[in-house]
């Protein structure tokens, strides 16, 4: 049987690994993450006023599985889709390319964000199961990042991966004296 500071440190344990995976994924670069990206529907009316629609979406998964009906656009430079400069960003690729990705979330945001989803039971009984049931069985235990973990994450910057390397397709192509007519 465990004891009640045993209990305690557990939950502690499990709201220190929440706080490490959010500080994981502020460091990847992808384009959901980034400040500058903005999921934009697709259209998906296959007729407008009876007549048919030459942008329709016809995007579907051959497995029948449900497809997200977005695409990623960035908006750098440009606070309204409808101001759009035309460039797409969708794929992993794209964000590990840019030279201006820029986190959508910072050490700023992590933290606080954690602490006031911590005070809310629902959100904790929706992504913190673990930790909802350790909550019930303590009974009145205060919910929180512990200070030594806020006091190590003053110390913690968060390294987004470095810009991958533009690849010289030409470079890859045998010489043209090489090349046979």
């Amino acid at each position: 049987m465990k004891t009640e500071s045993e209990v305690e440190g557990f939950v502690r344990n499990l709201v220190c690994n929440e706080l490490d995976r959010r500080v994981d994924e502020a460091s990847e670069r992808l384009p959901h993450l980034c400040i500058n990206n903005y999921r934009h529907t697709l259209d998906q009316r296959k007729q407008i006023e009876g007549e048919e629609n030459d942008n329709y979406n016809r995007i579907t998964d051959k497995v029948g599985l449900p497809v997200i009906q977005t695409i990623g656009l960035c908006l750098l430079e440009s606070e309204d889709p409808t101001e759009w400069g035309g460039t797409i960003c969708e794929e992993p690729i794209d964000a590990k390319k840019c030279p201006y990705f820029t986190p959508a979330k910072g050490k700023d945001v992590i933290l606080p964000e954690l602490e006031a989803e911590l005070q809310n039971l629902d959100w904790v009984r929706e992504n913190l199961p673990e930790v909802f049931a350790l909550l019930w069985v303590l009974g009145d235990f205060k919910l929180s990042v512990p200070w030594w973990k806020r006091f190590l994450f003053m110390f913690l910057r968060i390294k987004i991966e470095p810009v991958l390397p533009k690849i010289d397709a030409q470079k890859l192509l045998p010489p043209p004296e090489q090349v046979e007519p």
